[in-house]
């Protein structure tokens, strides 16, 4: 199986989450993507809201049959996503991951926990916003010469190989986060 993996806090998840999660799933030819919400984010400060309370919130907005909800962090007992992932691979051997994230992750992947090798254990796919090429440009991935990059312009079952970073340029975005919904009702309260 081709499975894409999200992961975030989802606090809240919004369109974006699902916009980018179907997105993956057509131009990489992913059989499906799983939702891995984690207990807490290692880089936010902020405690999010009840594990439970966001599964169920996932679960109402990411209504597709190839999409699912996902709290096995929690039983994982991880945090980190390259502790995640090597647990993941090693439940699922015969299984093809890639990790999907909006360019904000792209942007400031280098400051995650064992960033390098997490490179070399899973290929990544960035959808990227506009303006896409300056963005690219500025990533301090891009900067990385260990990984190989590929520009996706077109759907294809590309090989999900390790070392790999797919850079999606997408048309449509959709212009939203969970941080600006988090803000927007604090101050509408």
């Amino acid at each position: 199986m081709r499975i894409g993996l999200l992961g975030g806090s989802f606090n809240p998840p919004h369109e974006g989450h699902v916009h980018i999660s179907l997105a993956a799933m057509k131009a990489l030819k992913l059989d499906v993507v799983w939702w891995l919400v984690t207990p807490q984010n290692p880089l936010k400060k902020h405690k999010p809201a009840p594990l439970q309370t966001r599964m169920e919130q996932c679960r109402k907005i990411a209504a597709h049959p190839k999409i699912v909800i996902s709290d096995i962090e929690a039983d994982l007992g991880t945090h980190i996503t390259y502790y995640t992932v090597k647990k993941l691979k090693q439940r699922h051997p015969s299984a093809k991951f890639v990790w999907i994230s909006g360019m904000d992750n792209a942007l400031s992947l280098h400051r995650w926990h064992h960033w390098q090798e997490l490179l070399q254990l899973i290929p990544t796919v960035h959808l990227t916003r506009n303006p896409a090429t300056s963005l690219i440009r500025r990533s301090p991935l891009r900067l990385y010469n260990k990984q190989h990059h590929v520009f996706i312009d077109r759907p294809a079952k590309y090989p999900l190989d390790s070392g790999t970073t797919f850079w999606m340029l997408q048309k449509k975005m959709v212009n939203i986060s969970s941080t600006d919904i988090r803000n927007n009702m604090l101050n509408t309260q």
